[in-house]
């Protein structure tokens, strides 16, 4: 048997749930063996065992539950550290209010009625002590060593961990990231790149670099006007705001998906529309990024407005079940958001394209149970943004 230590540190908060997350936050070795496979999927495997299906390499190394029997794994994972201090905590906490752009990334955590949006929280800093025990061929150590240190040099633990939350480093790293990928299959599969700032000195500034620039992809803002909840009427947008949403690298292709949300309800989007969006009637792009959404139409539904509020609310589903007459599922992200130290004590930020996990060709986004083309534009676009540059 082989066994190792591998020494790491949480860089930013982190939300990891436990039997209560709401009051207790609690690292898991079920939650690291997880960490593990999804990285051991998206990087096809190891390239020793070739050209051994990528399931069956999994079943080996670290277990299967398909089928009528199960599979024990040749891979294990102990905590040598105690458990790291618990809090609670919610976005107020953190300083994240609503206009921030860590308060974009934790709106989950927002206080909202009787919930007041906290949950188990082990704050940046705290220091974890991993046993890797193999009990498998020796000649595969090497490559289980590159796995932990794929997970160890850009991975994350617990809630939002692909938005900059519990992102981890290793404080005495076995391998360099650059050599442990050489044991993979595919390791084309995850691009890494960084969004370069010579001036970050802490997580804060990481994460909001990071989410700022996400953002800007994602949303196009409101164009003309906006309803004010404390004076219960629409104010009009400045010309000022109008150009700074324009300007957003994602802006037109946000307003194709705005548009669609429109059609859905039956409110028929502007044709032409003179904001000149991206892709085609029908098509969609942010399901791209991850499901599922819930859209709504200030315009629809306040005051004014031609529907209720109840029925001003688009939802993006994965999968639409007719007889029940709701979605399900959900498709995770395939852009990880990552604040990164080196060894140096330098801080990067890191944005990671997991092409292994990129959306389906061919499936359909569900809108209210309306199916839509999903094209990955956007993804791409993001993907060739001028302002990334490879890492490392």
């Amino acid at each position: 048997m082989k066994t190792e230590t591998f020494h790491l540190e949480l860089i930013t908060p982190c939300f990891c749930g436990g039997a209560e997350p709401e009051k207790q936050a609690e690292i898991r070795a079920p939650s690291i063996r997880g960490q593990l496979r999804w990285w051991f999927r998206a990087l096809g495997g190891f390239k020793s065992l070739a050209p051994m299906p990528v399931r069956d390499q999994e079943a080996l190394i670290l277990g299967s539950t398909a089928g009528n029997t199960g599979q024990a794994g040749k891979l294990l994972v102990r905590l040598a550290s105690p458990q790291p201090k618990s809090e609670r905590a919610n976005a107020d906490d953190l300083e994240a209010g609503m206009n921030t752009p860590l308060g974009y990334a934790l709106f989950p955590l927002r206080p909202f009625g009787d919930n007041d949006g906290k949950k188990g929280k082990i704050g940046e800093g705290a220091q974890l002590h991993i046993n890797i025990l193999w009990r498998g061929e020796s000649s595969l150590w090497d490559s289980v060593r590159a796995l932990v240190a794929v997970w160890g040099h850009l991975g994350s633990l617990g809630f939002r961990g692909r938005r900059a939350f519990g992102a981890l480093r290793l404080t005495k790293p076995p391998i360099a990231l650059s050599d442990a990928f050489r044991h993979f299959a595919t390791p084309g599969n995850v691009v890494v790149c960084e969004l370069a700032n010579s001036s970050l000195t802490d997580w804060r500034q990481a994460a909001a670099h990071l989410l700022t620039w996400y953002r800007s992809w994602r949303q196009h803002g409101q164009m003309y006007r906006r309803w004010d909840k404390q004076r219960k009427q629409w104010v009009n947008i400045s010309a000022q705001q109008q150009t700074q949403n324009r300007a957003h690298p994602g802006f037109r292709y946000a307003r194709r998906d705005h548009n669609e949300g429109l059609d859905v309800q039956g409110a028929g989007a502007p044709d032409p529309d003179p904001e000149n969006p991206r892709g085609q009637e029908g098509e969609t792009f942010r399901p791209a990024l991850g499901l599922p959404i819930i859209q709504f139409f200030s315009s629809l539904g306040n005051t004014g407005g031609p529907l209720p509020r109840g029925r001003a609310t688009v939802n993006w589903e994965w999968e639409w079940d007719a007889q029940k007459d709701k979605g399900k599922g959900r498709f995770a992200s395939p852009i990880l958001l990552r604040p990164h130290r080196d060894a140096a004590g330098k801080w990067h930020a890191l944005v990671i394209f997991v092409d292994a996990h990129a959306w389906p060709e061919g499936k359909p986004v569900f809108l209210n149970g309306q199916p839509r083309r999903v094209s990955l534009g956007l993804y791409d676009a993001m993907k060739n943004d001028q302002r990334l540059q490879p890492f490392p």
